[in-house]
């Protein structure tokens, strides 16, 4: 059965899931002869990471997009875009299970910062302007009467934004705030740096679904058999990648790949997958992919009403809406399905010290 899933960033990591399950064979195991479209969708949000580049803004290009490449599933739509899209009278995406689903992420800040407003004058690290973590700060920098574009300056570029990277240039005082994955927390909090946001922790127990799997209405309605083969090797996947150090290797192997054919010159430099260290073992085990596929209405339901109030969705979003949008449907029937083999129930024994670590 043939198939044709991409991402929607043009960020190597973005379609590491869908590539782990490629190279791991457990598309071709539940009968799907899959195809990986990468970097399809606004490939030219790529500028978006260079000095001065554009904002990255996906909407109104997903759906042309997919008609126009004929993808089938896209694994890592931001979450507004289905809204905004609709809202331009574009009623086919419906959101089919859980990508980005929690976010192990803080927001530290140097000595000194000890909430959003005292941000005035100080310098922000962002990967590039218009990310999910510029959003998160503009919208907060408005409800404290400060101004994204005036007040703050935003220094930009991988080495200060990426959440992985962050924690060294804060530690240097290159920047005064920035989004931190959570391992290196703990080290900046011991230099005497401030937590001034735990994302996990504000959205238990629903999670953070600020990215999700997508597909066309008709799609759904014309082949829910192939979206149901899709997520039962899909939560494989999303599962096998949280077992470490059993899996680094092969994820090591699945980075190589995907560094040597990406389009953008410097995703072919960067590391992926981080080391063996500690911090390096828990940033995979850690990975924000749902262990079930499944995307929770009320975690949409409450950042819905986030992005209302930052105007980065439409206002006109209802609960109604939400629930006609998401199809849980079909992820539903594969995991009850893929739950019951053996591998599974080996992973969930394996994996539940993880999950009581991490609390997802």
């Amino acid at each position: 059965m043939r198939l044709r899933a991409g991402n929607a960033c043009w960020h190597a990591h973005h379609v590491f899931a869908l590539a782990t399950c490629f190279e791991a064979g457990f598309f071709e195991q539940e009968g799907l002869d899959l195809e990986v479209v990468h970097a399809k969708i606004y490939a030219g949000g790529m500028r978006a990471s260079e000095p001065g580049g554009e904002r990255y803004d996906e909407v109104g290009n997903v759906l042309p997009d997919m008609i126009r490449f004929g993808i089938d599933i896209i694994a890592d739509i931001h979450l507004p875009t289905i809204f905004n899209e609709r809202n331009l009278g574009n009623d086919e995406l419906r959101i089919i299970g859980g990508w980005r689903s929690y976010y192990p992420y803080a927001v530290m800040a140097r000595s000194g910062i000890t909430s959003i407003a005292d941000l005035k004058g100080k310098r922000i690290g962002e990967w590039y302007r218009g990310s999910q973590y510029t959003l998160w700060f503009e919208h907060q920098l408005r409800k404290v009467g400060l101004d994204p574009d005036r007040d703050v300056q935003w220094m930009t570029g991988y080495q200060y934004g990426s959440a992985r990277e962050a924690w060294k240039p804060l530690l240097a005082g290159q920047t005064d705030i920035a989004v931190v994955q959570n391992p290196w927390v703990p080290r900046l909090m011991e230099q005497g740096f401030n937590k001034i946001f735990d994302f996990i922790e504000y959205h238990r127990p629903h999670g953070r679904p600020e990215r999700v799997t997508v597909a066309r209405k008709l799609f759904i309605e014309r082949h829910p058999e192939l979206i149901k083969r899709y997520w039962k090797a899909t939560i494989r996947g999303y599962q096998f990648m949280r077992i470490v150090p059993e899996s680094y290797p092969f994820q090591r192997y699945v980075e190589a790949k995907l560094r040597i054919h990406n389009p953008d010159e410097s995703e072919r430099m960067r590391n992926l997958r981080g080391d063996m260290s500690k911090e390096g073992l828990e940033l995979m085990e850690s990975s924000f992919y749902p262990i079930d596929g499944k995307v929770s209405i009320e975690g949409v339901v409450r950042l819905i009403e986030e992005f209302k109030e930052g105007g980065i969705a439409p206002a006109s979003v209802s609960r109604s809406d939400i629930e006609e949008v998401v199809r849980n449907d079909l992820v539903e029937e594969a995991w009850a399905e893929v739950s019951q083999t053996d591998e599974v129930k080996r992973n969930l024994e394996r994996l539940q010290p993880v999950i009581e670590k991490y609390g997802y």
